[in-house]
């Protein structure tokens, strides 16, 4: 019997009063609340901490917006950066991401119906809330938030968001797919 119960032990599972076998973290070894998880909250936070962030040459860029000097689309943001950023999405799920862009098509879809910029900058703003409910519930990778809360925050006007966030995102999106295709 006292082999069962050191094998057990071994597994991480450890007897609680005689009760219910319980899990312990395989990190620090705390027992679990749910034994469905493998590590606890404060090592999943620790653990999440390590995750890709958006590239620092990226950020910088986007800090001044989507567009050059002549007013033309920066061709980074189709192309290699949009590239990279695709890859820092690593562990996100292809319907969040789907979820995310769908709803900036919609937005663009009806801003081009009915003109109305003021209406439609709400529901592009909506997308902050909406990402961080996302990443409250840990459904996409910290890049994936960092990514529409900076772009969110450089639309200032309509141009912004039809020639440079949707256009950018466009790629980001295509980018993605390539890297990570459904299975």
């Amino acid at each position: 019997m006292s082999d069962m119960k050191s094998a057990f032990e071994k597994a991480g599972i450890k007897e609680n009063g005689g009760r219910k076998m319980s899990k312990t973290c395989r990190i620090c070894k705390v027992p679990l609340k749910d034994d469905k998880y493998d590590t606890c909250y404060k090592c999943s936070q620790k653990n999440k901490a390590t995750h890709e962030s958006l590239p620092p040459e990226y950020l910088t860029k986007l800090s001044q917006g989507y567009f050059d000097g002549n007013g033309n689309l920066w061709e980074d943001f189709v192309t290699t950066m949009a590239n990279n950023i695709a890859l820092s999405f690593k562990g996100l799920k292809n319907h969040q991401l789907r979820r995310f862009y769908e709803h900036a098509k919609a937005a663009e879809n009806r801003l081009k119906m009915t003109g109305d910029w003021d209406a439609v900058n709400v529901d592009v703003k909506k997308l902050v809330p909406f990402i961080s409910e996302a990443k409250g519930k840990d459904k996409i990778p910290p890049s994936f938030y960092e990514f529409i809360d900076k772009n969110i925050k450089v639309i200032k006007e309509r141009k912004d968001f039809e020639k440079g966030f949707i256009e950018h995102f466009q790629a980001v999106v295509a980018f993605f797919t390539y890297h990570y295709p459904k299975s």
